[in-house]
């Protein structure tokens, strides 16, 4: 990905850019959707560093993009949509092309190929600052064969007019070029308009938007863990860069797909290792980026390796999770290599996993291989469950029925000489599904009584593999304690 620009220099107003009080907003954006699928695309194409993933953050409104001046971040595409009045269209960013033949570059070409193939209109954009180079030579070359229409966007040119391209730009011969600054937002009302004159007569009605919302299963683990392929078998096609280079992987991919009627978003995630072991800051980028993505899922898939389950970064890993209280599926990949497996070799693997991770003493098992396919569908089922689960809500009165009934048929545990009495239950919110009880104590609950009451709830309400919360207070204007 691209370094964001940081001249010195005050921006002036661009002479290729309408006055601000003669413009409009220029968009709205939002992440691609299931919804989205329809539309045009127009894809961002160039050589490394030029500003690609600048622009894509700028006009989808987001951060998707890791931007760092290190070439080559951006590996695998990034989708995004932008709505205009004319309609609305997906924008893609893609790994910078460049000449190296190593089998990373040549996935990132093959990501870049697939974008352009699907395109519908291109934004080439080169460098206004460093000037024409031999791999801008070579893009332009290949992209007039395409025979697609091309909008040439000479970015870097903050302060800058038309007038101060190189001359060298010209001899592309396409016919819309444009100059301006992803950074500081200069040119980019000028490049959505000739976005709009190049998808004249493209623009497609989005398929109805679905009801549903899809449900955000975000796939986490260790380095070469088989995030990517398992993705990949989900969706039954090359979407997202698979190899054995640790770190292939950098952006959070979103892909979406279609399983039982219901939506879902994949989000692969670069593998994250231990602190120690994370190199540059590119690294750690992809590493904060993944573990962002925690936050946004709705369902976590926590990926072993079962060739080395051992790893005490798994531990690590499922905490960032657990800590963020969203349901985890404990995927246990590259099951087909395990040698010499009898009955009981999946129920022996999962307790000496559960001994390790005790906080996952209710989250599912699941056995599979990204290779063969085996058993991959049953981690979107598990999704559904869980997020079904999460989403439950209770009503006061079911929960007080509740209330009367763990009075009368559970031994309430003690602790430090003090029981405590629950004297009603109302649930305030789901995903995660949290609980108000009020109690006759001002004094925290042991952990022993707060286990008691979460085991009872999830037992009750069949909230089984999903975090709950538990708040606590006493009830006031009484003295409880003594009730």
């Amino acid at each position: 990905m691209e370094p964001t620009d940081q001249s010195s220099a005050p921006a002036q107003p661009n002479a290729n850019e309408k006055p601000k009080s003669a413009r409009k907003p220029y968009y709205k954006a939002t992440l691609s959707g299931i919804e989205d699928r329809e539309l045009p695309v127009v894809a961002v194409v160039g050589q490394p560093n030029v500003g690609k993933s600048t622009m894509f953050n700028r006009l989808t409104r987001s951060r998707r993009a890791i931007i760092d001046p290190t070439p080559g971040m951006t590996r695998d595409r990034l989708y995004g949509t932008i709505h205009r009045d004319m309609g609305s269209f997906r924008l893609v960013d893609t790994g910078g092309i460049e000449e190296r033949s190593d089998l990373i570059a040549e996935m990132i070409k093959n990501q870049t190929h697939n974008a352009i193939q699907e395109a519908e209109a291109i934004v080439f954009m080169v460098d206004g600052r460093a000037g024409l180079s031999v791999a801008d030579e070579e893009i332009g070359q290949a992209l007039r064969l395409q025979s697609k229409p091309v909008i040439l966007f000479v970015n870097k040119m903050e302060g800058r007019g038309p007038e101060q391209i190189d001359s060298e730009f010209y001899k592309f011969g396409f016919d819309i070029m444009l100059t301006g600054s992803a950074a500081h937002g200069e040119g980019m009302e000028n490049l959505m308009e000739a976005v709009e004159q190049k998808l004249e007569g493209k623009w497609r009605d989005p398929k109805k938007a679905t009801e549903q919302r899809p449900v955000r299963l975000a796939i986490i683990g260790r380095p070469n863990a088989g995030k990517s392929s398992i993705v990949n078998k989900m969706l039954n096609e090359e979407r997202v860069m698979v190899s054995d280079i640790a770190g292939t992987t950098r952006d959070p991919i979103d892909s979406y797909l279609n399983y039982k009627k219901q939506p879902f978003c994949l989000v692969d995630t670069a593998g994250i290792r231990k602190r120690g072991k994370i190199k540059g800051s590119q690294e750690s980028l992809s590493v904060l980026m993944a573990t962002r993505q925690v936050e946004s899922a709705d369902v976590i898939a926590l990926l072993i390796d079962a060739s080395d389950p051992e790893a005490a970064q798994d531990a690590a890993i499922a905490g960032i999770a657990n800590k963020a209280f969203k349901p985890i599926i404990v995927v246990v990949n590259k099951w087909d290599l395990v040698e010499d497996k009898e009955t009981n070799t999946t129920n022996r693997f999962e307790e000496r996993i559960r001994r390790r991770l005790k906080f996952l003493e209710t989250a599912p098992f699941v056995f599979v291989s990204a290779m063969t396919g085996q058993r991959v569908t049953r981690v979107l089922d598990l999704a559904l469950e869980l997020d079904q689960r999460a989403n439950t809500r209770v009503t006061t009165g079911v929960l007080n029925r509740f209330v009367e009934d763990m009075k009368q048929n559970h031994r309430v545990p003690r602790a430090k000489g003090r029981h405590f009495k629950v004297f009603y239950m109302t649930q305030v919110e789901v995903a995660p599904p949290t609980f108000l009880a009020v109690v006759n104590t001002s004094q925290p609950l042991h952990f022993t009584q707060e286990r008691f009451l979460i085991n009872r709830i999830r037992e009750a309400f069949d909230l089984e593999g999903v975090p709950i919360k538990l708040v606590v207070k006493p009830r006031s204007g009484r003295n409880s304690e003594n009730e």
